[in-house]
């Protein structure tokens, strides 16, 4: 249990606040339409976790017999979600591989789907992303991509272990 707080309250925001970065330095123009539409942080936040699903996948056993989408699941069977797949389904996404600011009623499942397995560091997660997005608002940052990223050989954390950053202060 340890493990799993521990890994809540970092590995979301850690991996998340990269891929953010790469985002918003190889589209300057959305970088423009937060600073000009501040009231959008919210919003931002959340595609940007939807955008970057920091955790590609969770493994359950399924507690009984049920069927999911015309496929039965036997008590005692694994199933695997992959967030990634559920944000980027374009029934529930239009234009899934466009980062949009402005998306409304975003639905990201980065942190689960509610219920008992849902994400106990995503309130943190999101706080975290907020401030960093606001203070780099605020000291009107400019992100300017250096390096190509280097990324983390899992299946399982959607991480990059390096990427080249500049960062200029337009004031």
């Amino acid at each position: 249990m340890f493990h799993v707080l521990i890994f809540a309250g970092n590995e979301t925001t850690r991996t998340a606040m990269p891929h953010m970065a790469v985002t918003f330095a190889e589209r300057p123009h959305v970088w423009a339409r937060l600073k000009a539409q501040p009231e959008l942080l919210g919003v931002a936040v959340e595609e940007i976790l939807r955008w970057s699903t920091p955790v590609l996948h969770m493994r359950r056993t399924a507690s009984r017999d049920t069927e999911l989408a015309g496929t039965a699941i036997a008590a005692g069977d694994k199933v695997v979600m992959w967030y990634g797949s559920e944000n980027y389904d374009p029934e529930v996404f239009p234009s899934p591989h466009t980062f949009d600011v402005t998306r409304s009623a975003s639905r990201q499942l980065s942190f689960g789907g509610g219920g008992p397995h849902f994400c106990l560091g995503a309130l943190l997660a999101r706080m975290e992303i907020r401030v960093l997005l606001e203070e780099m608002l605020r000291r009107d940052m400019q992100l300017t991509q250096t390096t190509a990223p280097v990324r983390v050989a899992s299946n399982f954390v959607n991480g990059l272990v390096e990427v080249g950053m500049r960062v200029d202060h337009n004031s």
